[in-house]
């Protein structure tokens, strides 16, 4: 199991309240504020980029690092003392309180000191003036009994200007036993378009990231397409991963600037012995393959996917590359799943508890396309040369004969 520790300076911590707040315990954001621009690549010039990862990893350039500098304990901790720890005990959203204790307030801290701002102070810089305090200590968790924890980190690898790369890295499980996953967490330094955590027997540490297939798809236990993502379960309810089987992550990453970035990427899991937890969840993700083509110029590309037994659906989002411009999914029955025009970080729709979806109801999901390139596009790997339809998301359901059995269908 890895084990990150705080260790950040004055100047570092100064710059990151401008995107985390100086009174949060930390915020793990389902959704990014932009995409990636030219400013956000080396401190002090971090001022656009659009998370706390991102303004992290822009300064310390160790997403690992910045992954506990952004996030907080599940459940309501108590906030520890200091300019990011301080304020409110620590949840999902950094607010008081959490889902399965009562946070209490941490002292707080000062952020700068007397004449300090996040531009120049007296007797300070760019990044510090004087009298500023260090970080807080952090808080306690507030998660269920037994609860642990253990994370992942990709090594760094180099996206050329212009580039577009995809990466995967295998992991061995560190657990050694079977458990329910409550909550994950990733964090993606800037540049990155997408990823996934999959699972099975046959991956082991590889201790290095290798080129592949961004066709490549199998059973996942945690995706993103924002550079902070937060996956946190009902209380009851968990994400099932054997002892016996290992982790992967794939991450694509898109750069249109022209100068290189570095990626990097860590994603936390918190976790109980399966036994703990009534019911596993597990992921849908219907894609539009077989057939599928943008022709050139305006066009809309559906399909519709019946659910083989009842779900509490938790979340959906969509999943487009550079020419989709607007999508929708919507039941058979009327209700709206999702409905987004971004592209690039779309931000998930989340149902808390879960949104009841018979057995038998129709998916209808429906890309929107302005296809300018003066050539028709397929199903592919790549943002600027192909395209996609998907709608995924996360559930869990009370049938009992189907705990953890995912709904992935091709059509």
């Amino acid at each position: 199991m890895t084990m990150v520790m705080k260790s950040f300076g004055l100047g570092s911590l100064l710059v990151l309240l401008s995107a985390c707040g100086s009174g949060d315990s930390g915020s793990k954001n389902a959704a990014s504020v932009g995409q990636l621009t030219p400013g956000c690549t080396q401190a002090p010039a971090c001022g656009s980029c659009g998370t706390c990862a991102e303004q992290c990893f822009c300064i310390e350039q160790d997403i690992a690092k910045c992954s506990t500098a952004c996030g907080s304990p599940l459940g309501g901790g108590t906030g520890g003392a200091g300019p990011i720890s301080g304020g409110t005990g620590g949840s999902y959203s950094g607010s008081s309180g959490g889902q399965y204790s009562t946070g209490s307030g941490g002292s707080g801290g000062v952020a700068v000191g007397t004449g300090g701002s996040t531009s120049i102070g007296s007797g300070g810089s760019i990044q510090v003036g004087t009298g500023g305090t260090p970080a807080g200590t952090g808080g306690t968790t507030g998660a269920p009994p037994g609860t642990q924890e253990f994370d992942i980190t990709t090594v760094q690898f180099t996206v050329p200007a212009g580039g577009e790369v995809y990466k995967c890295q295998n992991f061995t499980n560190p657990t050694g036993q079977d458990i329910a996953i409550l909550e994950s967490d990733s964090y993606m330094s800037p540049g990155s378009h997408h990823m996934f955590v999959f699972h099975s027997s046959s991956y082991s540490d590889t201790n290095s990231v290798a080129d592949c297939s961004g066709n490549e798809f199998n059973d996942f236990v945690h995706s993103a397409q924002t550079p902070e993502q937060a996956m946190t379960y009902p209380q009851g309810v968990g994400r099932f991963l054997s002892g016996s089987e290992g982790l992967r992550i794939l991450v694509h990453y898109y750069n249109p600037n022209d100068t290189a970035i570095t990626g990097q990427v860590t994603v936390k899991f918190h976790y109980v012995p399966h036994g703990q937890v009534q019911y596993l969840a597990s992921e849908i993700f219907l894609n539009q393959v077989i057939g599928f083509s943008v022709p050139k110029g305006a066009s809309v590309a559906s399909r519709t996917y019946n659910t083989p037994f009842p779900m509490k659906l938790l979340s959906a989002v969509s999943h487009m590359h550079r020419r989709g411009v607007g999508f929708t999914a919507k039941t058979s029955t009327g209700q709206t799943l999702y409905q987004g025009t971004d592209w690039d970080e779309p931000k998930s729709n989340v149902f808390p508890g879960g949104l009841d979806i018979p057995a038998g109801t129709g998916i209808t999901w429906a890309c929107s396309y302005q296809n300018d390139t003066g050539a028709t596009l397929g199903f592919g790997e790549h943002a600027d040369t192909n395209e996609m339809c998907i709608m995924s998301g996360i559930f869990y359901t009370t049938d009992m004969a189907h705990q953890g059995v995912a709904m992935n269908s091709v059509l």
